[in-house]
Protein backbone atom coordinates (compact mmCIF):
# COMPACT_ATOMS: atom_id res chain seq x y z
CA UNK A 1 0.00 0.00 0.00
CA UNK A 2 2.81 2.37 0.80
CA UNK A 3 4.35 1.64 -2.59
CA UNK A 4 1.26 2.87 -4.40
CA UNK A 5 1.11 6.05 -2.30
CA UNK A 6 4.76 6.72 -3.04
CA UNK A 7 4.16 6.23 -6.75
CA UNK A 8 1.21 8.68 -6.68
CA UNK A 9 3.24 11.33 -4.84
CA UNK A 10 6.10 10.93 -7.33
CA UNK A 11 3.68 11.29 -10.24
CA UNK A 12 2.10 14.45 -8.81
CA UNK A 13 5.52 15.94 -8.17
CA UNK A 14 6.57 15.20 -11.74
CA UNK A 15 3.41 16.81 -13.12
CA UNK A 16 3.93 19.86 -10.92
CA UNK A 17 7.52 20.30 -12.14
CA UNK A 18 6.39 19.89 -15.76
CA UNK A 19 3.78 22.62 -15.32
CA UNK A 20 6.27 25.03 -13.71
CA UNK A 21 8.75 24.39 -16.51
CA UNK A 22 6.12 25.09 -19.19
CA UNK A 23 5.09 28.32 -17.46
CA UNK A 24 8.70 29.45 -17.17
CA UNK A 25 9.44 28.81 -20.84
CA UNK A 26 6.41 30.88 -21.98
CA UNK A 27 6.91 33.86 -19.67
CA UNK A 28 9.16 35.60 -22.20
CA UNK A 29 6.15 36.02 -24.50
CA UNK A 30 4.61 38.49 -22.04
CA UNK A 31 7.74 40.67 -21.99
CA UNK A 32 8.02 40.45 -25.77
CA UNK A 33 4.40 41.51 -26.24
CA UNK A 34 4.88 44.51 -23.91
CA UNK A 35 8.03 45.54 -25.78
CA UNK A 36 6.31 45.35 -29.17
CA UNK A 37 3.36 47.38 -27.89
CA UNK A 38 5.65 50.13 -26.61
CA UNK A 39 7.66 50.11 -29.83
CA UNK A 40 4.48 50.44 -31.90
CA UNK A 41 3.28 53.33 -29.73
CA UNK A 42 6.66 55.04 -30.11
CA UNK A 43 6.52 54.91 -33.92
CA UNK A 44 2.90 56.14 -33.92
CA UNK A 45 3.93 59.19 -31.85
CA UNK A 46 6.95 59.84 -34.08
CA UNK A 47 4.77 59.69 -37.18
CA UNK A 48 2.11 61.95 -35.72
CA UNK A 49 4.53 64.73 -34.72
CA UNK A 50 6.04 64.68 -38.20
CA UNK A 51 2.67 65.69 -39.64
CA UNK A 52 2.37 69.51 -39.34
CA UNK A 53 -0.30 71.58 -41.05
CA UNK A 54 1.98 74.18 -42.59
CA UNK A 55 -0.90 76.42 -43.68
CA UNK A 56 -2.14 76.73 -40.10
CA UNK A 57 1.36 77.33 -38.74
CA UNK A 58 2.05 80.06 -41.30
CA UNK A 59 -1.35 81.64 -40.69
CA UNK A 60 -0.73 81.66 -36.94
CA UNK A 61 2.70 83.29 -37.36
CA UNK A 62 1.30 85.94 -39.70
CA UNK A 63 -1.63 86.74 -37.39
CA UNK A 64 0.61 87.05 -34.32
CA UNK A 65 3.09 89.36 -36.06
CA UNK A 66 0.29 91.58 -37.40
CA UNK A 67 -1.48 91.66 -34.02
CA UNK A 68 1.67 92.99 -32.32
CA UNK A 69 2.30 95.66 -34.89
CA UNK A 70 4.87 93.80 -36.92
CA UNK A 71 4.83 92.57 -40.48
CA UNK A 72 3.56 89.23 -41.70
CA UNK A 73 6.40 86.87 -42.58
CA UNK A 74 7.37 85.48 -45.93
CA UNK A 75 7.63 81.72 -45.52
CA UNK A 76 9.96 79.58 -47.58
CA UNK A 77 9.68 75.84 -47.16
CA UNK A 78 12.98 73.97 -47.34
CA UNK A 79 12.63 71.14 -49.89
CA UNK A 80 13.13 67.65 -48.39
CA UNK A 81 16.37 65.95 -49.30
CA UNK A 82 16.47 62.39 -50.56
CA UNK A 83 17.49 59.60 -48.19
CA UNK A 84 16.60 61.71 -45.14
CA UNK A 85 14.18 60.44 -42.47
CA UNK A 86 10.60 61.12 -43.57
CA UNK A 87 11.93 62.62 -46.80
CA UNK A 88 8.66 61.71 -48.52
CA UNK A 89 6.74 64.05 -46.17
CA UNK A 90 6.43 67.87 -46.48
CA UNK A 91 8.95 69.79 -44.46
CA UNK A 92 7.37 70.90 -41.15
CA UNK A 93 9.82 73.78 -40.60
CA UNK A 94 8.94 77.13 -42.25
CA UNK A 95 11.89 79.44 -42.83
CA UNK A 96 11.14 83.15 -42.30
CA UNK A 97 12.72 85.53 -44.79
CA UNK A 98 12.11 89.29 -45.01
CA UNK A 99 13.38 90.77 -48.29
CA UNK A 100 16.24 93.25 -47.73
CA UNK A 101 14.39 96.03 -49.55
CA UNK A 102 11.38 95.69 -47.25
CA UNK A 103 13.55 95.60 -44.13
CA UNK A 104 15.36 98.73 -45.33
CA UNK A 105 12.03 100.49 -45.98
CA UNK A 106 10.89 99.69 -42.45
CA UNK A 107 14.13 101.07 -40.99
CA UNK A 108 13.83 104.26 -43.05
CA UNK A 109 10.27 104.81 -41.86
CA UNK A 110 11.24 104.27 -38.22
CA UNK A 111 14.07 106.80 -38.63
CA UNK A 112 11.72 109.32 -40.26
CA UNK A 113 9.24 108.93 -37.39
CA UNK A 114 12.04 109.36 -34.85
CA UNK A 115 13.19 112.59 -36.56
CA UNK A 116 9.62 113.89 -36.56
CA UNK A 117 9.20 113.14 -32.84
CA UNK A 118 12.50 114.86 -32.10
CA UNK A 119 11.34 118.00 -33.96
CA UNK A 120 8.01 118.02 -32.14
CA UNK A 121 9.72 117.65 -28.76
CA UNK A 122 11.89 120.68 -29.51
CA UNK A 123 9.01 123.00 -30.45
CA UNK A 124 6.69 121.73 -27.68
CA UNK A 125 9.26 121.25 -24.92
CA UNK A 126 7.70 123.81 -22.56
CA UNK A 127 4.27 122.17 -22.79
CA UNK A 128 5.80 118.71 -22.41
CA UNK A 129 7.55 119.83 -19.23
CA UNK A 130 4.22 121.20 -17.96
CA UNK A 131 2.54 117.83 -18.74
CA UNK A 132 0.13 119.50 -21.14
CA UNK A 133 1.47 117.65 -24.19
CA UNK A 134 2.88 114.15 -24.60
CA UNK A 135 4.48 112.53 -27.63
CA UNK A 136 4.88 108.78 -27.94
CA UNK A 137 5.69 106.21 -30.59
CA UNK A 138 3.21 103.51 -31.60
CA UNK A 139 3.66 100.28 -33.60
CA UNK A 140 2.45 102.14 -36.71
CA UNK A 141 3.55 105.72 -36.13
CA UNK A 142 3.36 108.55 -33.58
CA UNK A 143 0.73 109.83 -31.14
CA UNK A 144 0.60 113.50 -30.02
CA UNK A 145 -1.72 114.14 -27.08
CA UNK A 146 -2.71 117.72 -26.17
CA UNK A 147 -4.83 118.63 -23.16
CA UNK A 148 -7.99 120.39 -24.31
CA UNK A 149 -7.55 122.99 -21.55
CA UNK A 150 -4.67 124.61 -23.47
CA UNK A 151 -6.68 124.65 -26.72
CA UNK A 152 -10.32 125.39 -25.88
CA UNK A 153 -12.44 127.06 -23.27
CA UNK A 154 -14.76 124.83 -21.30
CA UNK A 155 -17.72 123.74 -23.45
CA UNK A 156 -16.24 125.31 -26.61
CA UNK A 157 -14.65 124.02 -29.82
CA UNK A 158 -13.10 127.35 -30.84
CA UNK A 159 -9.32 127.47 -30.62
CA UNK A 160 -8.09 130.07 -28.17
CA UNK A 161 -5.51 132.62 -29.40
CA UNK A 162 -2.68 130.97 -27.47
CA UNK A 163 -3.72 127.59 -28.90
CA UNK A 164 -3.08 128.72 -32.46
CA UNK A 165 0.67 128.81 -31.84
CA UNK A 166 0.61 125.27 -30.44
CA UNK A 167 -1.35 123.83 -33.36
CA UNK A 168 0.74 125.77 -35.89
CA UNK A 169 3.96 124.38 -34.37
CA UNK A 170 2.66 120.84 -34.88
CA UNK A 171 1.27 121.60 -38.35
CA UNK A 172 4.54 123.01 -39.66
CA UNK A 173 6.37 119.84 -38.62
CA UNK A 174 3.72 117.62 -40.29
CA UNK A 175 3.46 119.72 -43.45
CA UNK A 176 6.37 118.20 -45.46
CA UNK A 177 5.43 114.61 -44.56
CA UNK A 178 3.09 112.34 -46.52
CA UNK A 179 1.61 110.25 -43.78
CA UNK A 180 -2.04 109.83 -42.84
CA UNK A 181 -2.99 112.13 -39.95
CA UNK A 182 -6.01 111.51 -37.72
CA UNK A 183 -7.19 114.33 -35.44
CA UNK A 184 -9.25 112.80 -32.62
CA UNK A 185 -11.37 114.89 -30.24
CA UNK A 186 -12.39 113.66 -26.75
CA UNK A 187 -14.53 115.05 -23.93
CA UNK A 188 -15.03 114.08 -20.30
CA UNK A 189 -18.23 112.47 -19.05
CA UNK A 190 -19.96 115.74 -18.13
CA UNK A 191 -23.01 116.02 -20.43
CA UNK A 192 -23.49 119.08 -22.63
CA UNK A 193 -26.75 120.13 -24.26
CA UNK A 194 -26.63 123.49 -26.02
CA UNK A 195 -27.99 124.76 -29.29
CA UNK A 196 -24.55 124.57 -30.88
CA UNK A 197 -23.42 121.34 -29.21
CA UNK A 198 -26.41 119.07 -28.49
CA UNK A 199 -24.14 116.32 -27.11
CA UNK A 200 -20.53 115.44 -26.38
CA UNK A 201 -20.33 113.89 -29.86
CA UNK A 202 -20.83 117.33 -31.41
CA UNK A 203 -18.34 118.94 -29.06
CA UNK A 204 -15.59 116.36 -29.62
CA UNK A 205 -16.14 116.42 -33.39
CA UNK A 206 -16.09 120.21 -33.42
CA UNK A 207 -12.77 120.26 -31.56
CA UNK A 208 -11.14 117.78 -33.96
CA UNK A 209 -12.42 119.80 -36.93
CA UNK A 210 -11.04 123.03 -35.48
CA UNK A 211 -7.56 121.54 -35.22
CA UNK A 212 -7.88 119.99 -38.69
CA UNK A 213 -8.87 123.33 -40.24
CA UNK A 214 -5.85 124.96 -38.62
CA UNK A 215 -3.62 122.27 -40.13
CA UNK A 216 -5.11 123.13 -43.53
CA UNK A 217 -4.21 126.76 -42.87
CA UNK A 218 -0.64 125.61 -42.11
CA UNK A 219 -0.39 123.83 -45.47
CA UNK A 220 -0.90 120.20 -44.46
CA UNK A 221 -2.31 118.33 -47.45
CA UNK A 222 -6.09 117.76 -47.20
CA UNK A 223 -5.87 114.21 -48.56
CA UNK A 224 -3.73 113.21 -45.58
CA UNK A 225 -6.14 114.53 -42.92
CA UNK A 226 -9.11 112.97 -41.13
CA UNK A 227 -11.19 114.24 -38.20
CA UNK A 228 -12.67 111.88 -35.60
CA UNK A 229 -15.05 112.66 -32.74
CA UNK A 230 -14.74 110.18 -29.87
CA UNK A 231 -17.12 111.81 -27.38
CA UNK A 232 -16.79 110.75 -23.74
CA UNK A 233 -16.54 107.02 -24.41
CA UNK A 234 -12.74 106.55 -24.40
CA UNK A 235 -11.42 107.94 -21.10
CA UNK A 236 -7.71 107.65 -20.41
CA UNK A 237 -8.17 108.23 -16.68
CA UNK A 238 -10.85 106.19 -14.86
CA UNK A 239 -13.59 108.04 -13.03
CA UNK A 240 -13.34 107.23 -9.34
CA UNK A 241 -13.59 109.13 -6.08
CA UNK A 242 -9.82 109.47 -5.85
CA UNK A 243 -9.21 110.44 -9.49
CA UNK A 244 -12.41 112.35 -10.35
CA UNK A 245 -10.88 115.83 -10.68
CA UNK A 246 -7.89 114.50 -12.57
CA UNK A 247 -10.15 112.48 -14.89
CA UNK A 248 -12.46 115.43 -15.63
CA UNK A 249 -9.47 117.54 -16.68
CA UNK A 250 -7.31 114.86 -18.32
CA UNK A 251 -9.97 113.18 -20.44
CA UNK A 252 -10.68 116.48 -22.26
CA UNK A 253 -8.03 116.16 -24.94
CA UNK A 254 -7.13 116.18 -28.62
CA UNK A 255 -4.96 113.41 -30.00
CA UNK A 256 -3.11 113.65 -33.31
CA UNK A 257 -2.22 110.23 -34.67
CA UNK A 258 0.40 110.16 -37.43
CA UNK A 259 0.14 106.80 -39.13
CA UNK A 260 3.17 105.52 -41.01
CA UNK A 261 3.12 103.57 -44.24
CA UNK A 262 3.34 100.20 -42.48
CA UNK A 263 0.23 99.04 -44.32
CA UNK A 264 1.99 99.46 -47.63
CA UNK A 265 4.85 97.30 -46.39
CA UNK A 266 2.48 94.68 -45.03
CA UNK A 267 0.49 94.61 -48.25
CA UNK A 268 3.66 94.14 -50.27
CA UNK A 269 4.87 91.28 -48.06
CA UNK A 270 1.45 89.61 -48.23
CA UNK A 271 1.56 89.71 -52.02
CA UNK A 272 5.02 88.17 -51.97
CA UNK A 273 3.93 85.49 -49.51
CA UNK A 274 0.91 84.57 -51.62
CA UNK A 275 2.96 84.56 -54.79
CA UNK A 276 0.87 87.29 -56.34
CA UNK A 277 2.70 89.35 -58.91
CA UNK A 278 1.98 93.06 -58.79
CA UNK A 279 2.84 95.91 -61.06
CA UNK A 280 3.00 98.38 -58.18
CA UNK A 281 6.34 100.08 -57.48
CA UNK A 282 8.69 98.47 -55.05
CA UNK A 283 8.10 98.96 -51.36
CA UNK A 284 11.12 101.19 -51.03
CA UNK A 285 9.75 103.66 -53.60
CA UNK A 286 6.22 103.38 -52.20
CA UNK A 287 7.38 104.96 -48.94
CA UNK A 288 8.03 108.65 -49.57
CA UNK A 289 10.60 110.05 -47.20
CA UNK A 290 10.15 113.41 -45.45
CA UNK A 291 11.12 116.37 -47.62
CA UNK A 292 13.15 118.04 -44.91
CA UNK A 293 14.18 117.64 -41.31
Amino acid sequence: MSTKEDDLEALEELQHKSTDHAAGTDRWLISYADFMTLLLAFFVVMFSISQVNKAKVEGFEKSMRMAFGGTPPVTITAPPQAHEPFHHLPSPVPLIAVPPAVAQAIREQEMAMARMRSQLEKVLQALINAHEVSISGTPTGTRIRINASVLFANGSAKLQPKALQIVDAVGLVLKPLRYRIFVEGYTNNQPIRTEKYPSNWYLSSGRSLSVLNRFLHDGVKPADLSAVGRGQYHPEIPYSLKTMQKALAGNRRVTIVVQGNTRIIMKEITHMAEGVSTSAPTTKHALPAPKAD
